[in-house]
């Protein structure tokens, strides 16, 4: 793929007016200190802290507390000061959501998902590549192992402009197809990892609680 190299993804079964809003910007009514500091009172020195929680479940103050312990800490701090629905460890899961999301949206050409996903940049790029596929008469099947790692690497607020960098780790197999659906390139049978920074956007003043995609860099 010309673009960002290989993206793919599996569309979730819940439409997509609630889906980012419950999982890249849900509220804990909490300040990252109090969470720093619920994590320090709750949390043995050997015990580590986890990297995920079960959808529907607030997240766990020693959770949130290793997000602004890490090198991002400061640019979390800031973003939740300027929102106080902003919550770290949520964010992530929804960031994990998403990233399968649009994976599996980018290889059905399904345009109207990736409207709602992606900001106006990316969606261009990805809107070309589905275009050119589709005037060759070419399909791409993606299939979605998993998702090794998801990680906040950085986070910034210029202004009220919020952004979050994520480094993803995925396995999956993809191949594109001729309209005879013979193979051009790719392989079902092969997995293969994955490896990108995706930028996450949000302006922190808005009514509009969702965070876009605004940028895909291979690592």
């Amino acid at each position: 793929m010309q673009i960002l190299q290989i993206l793919f993804f599996a569309a979730l079964a819940v439409f997509l007016g609630v889906r980012l809003y419950m999982t890249l910007g849900k509220s804990t009514g909490r300040t990252p200190e109090e969470h720093a500091r619920e994590a320090k009172q709750s949390k043995s020195p050997s015990e580590p802290a986890p990297v995920s929680q079960p959808a529907g479940q607030s997240a766990a103050p020693e959770a949130i507390a290793a997000h602004y312990a890490g090198p991002a800490g400061p640019g979390l701090t800031d973003i939740a000061e300027a929102d106080q629905s902003f919550d770290p460890e949520t964010f992530i899961q929804g960031a994990r959501q998403a990233y399968r999301m649009v994976v599996e949206a980018y290889a059905k050409g399904d345009r109207e998902t990736l409207s709602t996903l992606l900001g106006p940049r990316v969606y261009d790029a990805y809107d070309r590549a589905i275009s050119e596929r589709e005037e060759k008469g070419q399909t791409q099947i993606t299939e979605f192992e998993r998702l090794r790692e998801a990680r906040i690497d950085e986070a910034s607020l210029n202004d009220n402009r919020a952004r979050i960098k994520v480094a993803f780790a995925a396995e999956l197999a993809t191949e594109t197809r001729d309209a005879e659906g013979e193979r051009l390139s790719g392989d079902l049978s092969r997995l293969k990892t994955v490896s990108e920074v995706w930028s996450f956007e949000r302006d922190v003043t808005s009514s509009d609680p969702n965070w876009k995609l605004a940028g895909v860099k291979p690592v």
